[in-house]
């Protein structure tokens, strides 16, 4: 049952502010940590299960995949019944698949286990911003969002240092009772930190008339290719991610398990680019500073050709860096850009995001199978950058001049 709604929204000098952005960190964490605990872990899927590295691979695309159902299910029973009941009771179902991957010998089982995960992971993602707008004062927002996408970077980074550490000094197993260990500790303190709403008004709107609002997003040109861009950044993005493991266990470098779950903390690049770069949105075209992340991420890509740990190391942190930056800035103009049913757009940016994610990681197995880690850069530094220049050409097009933003608070 919603709380009676007070006053005022929460503000950054109060005390419930920073229980609310607490809370929301720690759901973030265990949610994004679970999502990608596997990835440091495909190349021994493909040794234990006698697997190729496309299979192994949808160990995480299957996740992502149900997770962009989850989306869609999600968002719209969240208008109906409410953000906070849905944070809480995903998240508390998500540490399920923990325990139970674990105790199946068979990859089967995990695959099965890995997308009933991807749907419980969609609750805090589908409703977290929304809950923000609507608790959280206008002037405080940016704080709470910019501090929620952090961890959304963190708790990735952390899942998969755990999911390779244990694995390298333990069983891969081990990794997963952790996570899910963290996991019953983060749900008892987010039922604690994250409060009923107290602003939150329910829709009544039909599933046909939510899927029509949102629809109305692929008839402006700008809006389309935005999304196009979006899911082809992601795709090239988790396609790197996704095997660069299976890169780094071979010659030249052959490193650990262990050490290639340390390669994964240069996502702090990532996490200290985006909310810095987000200033310069106040004076220049976001369109412009997106373009220069893809251009970073590309020299960050063309870096880890260099059969040198450093380089490869130095080739990631560019990657990550220009990765946050090109997708902070499209996010920012989506929201800027749209003149009706923004949520309704920014939940078509989310899904084509993850839908690139779910296809990126597997769709490249057959080029890593034929062509190596050349054949991987080639891909995910042509299609983001082409993307990158259509969705430029049509902004300009349509516009006359690119469009200046509105003041991006931080």
């Amino acid at each position: 049952m919603e709380r009676e709604k007070s006053a005022y929204p929460y503000q950054h000098n109060q005390v419930d502010f920073w229980k609310v952005s607490t809370g929301l960190t720690l759901a973030s964490f265990l949610i994004f940590g679970n999502l990608y605990i596997v990835q440091p872990l495909l190349p021994l899927y493909t040794k234990e299960f006698q697997l190729s590295p496309t299979i192994s691979s949808l160990s995480l695309s299957l996740t992502t995949i149900a997770l962009v159902i989850g989306l869609l299910l999600f968002g719209f029973l969240s208008d109906r019944i409410g953000r906070v009941a849905i944070i809480r009771w995903t998240l508390c179902l998500s540490v399920i698949p923990l325990f139970m991957i674990p105790l199946f010998d068979s990859f089967s089982w995990l695959l099965m286990w890995r997308f009933v995960t991807g749907l419980t992971l969609a609750g805090l993602p589908a409703v977290a911003v929304s809950y923000i707008s609507e608790e959280v004062s206008e002037g405080s927002r940016g704080l709470a969002v910019s501090l929620y996408i952090a961890s959304n970077a963190l708790g990735g980074m952390g899942g998969r240092y755990i999911g390779g550490y244990f694995a390298d000094q333990l069983t891969w197993q081990a990794g997963f009772f952790a996570l899910a260990i963290v996991g019953v500790l983060i749900c008892c303190l987010s039922f604690y930190l994250i409060p009923t709403s107290r602003f939150f008004q329910r829709h009544d709107r039909t599933l046909t008339s939510d899927l029509l609002g949102m629809a109305t997003h692929l008839k402006n040109p700008m809006l389309l290719f935005a999304f196009i861009f979006g899911m082809m950044l992601q795709f090239g993005f988790s396609g790197i991610w996704t095997y660069v493991p299976f890169y780094l266990e071979k010659e030249p470098f052959f490193l650990s398990v262990r050490v290639i779950s340390l390669i994964y903390f240069t996502y702090l690049f990532g996490v200290l680019g985006s909310p810095l770069v987000g200033r310069f949105a106040i004076h220049y075209c976001s369109e412009r500073i997106m373009f220069i992340g893809v251009l970073i991420m590309m020299i960050g890509n063309l870096t880890t050709i260099v059969l040198n740990t450093l380089s490869v190391v130095v080739g990631l942190s560019l990657i990550c860096f220009g990765f946050f930056i090109a997708h902070s800035m499209v996010s920012i103009w989506i929201g800027n850009t749209a003149s009706h049913h923004k949520s309704g757009a920014t939940s078509f940016y989310l899904v084509s995001y993850y839908i690139g994610a779910s296809v990126g990681g597997t769709a490249l197995g057959t080029i890593w199978s034929g062509f190596g880690w050349i054949g991987v850069i080639i891909v995910c530094s042509i299609l983001p950058l082409v993307s990158a220049i259509i969705f430029l050409l049509v902004s300009n097009k349509n516009t006359g001049s690119y469009v200046r933003d509105a003041k991006y608070k931080i």
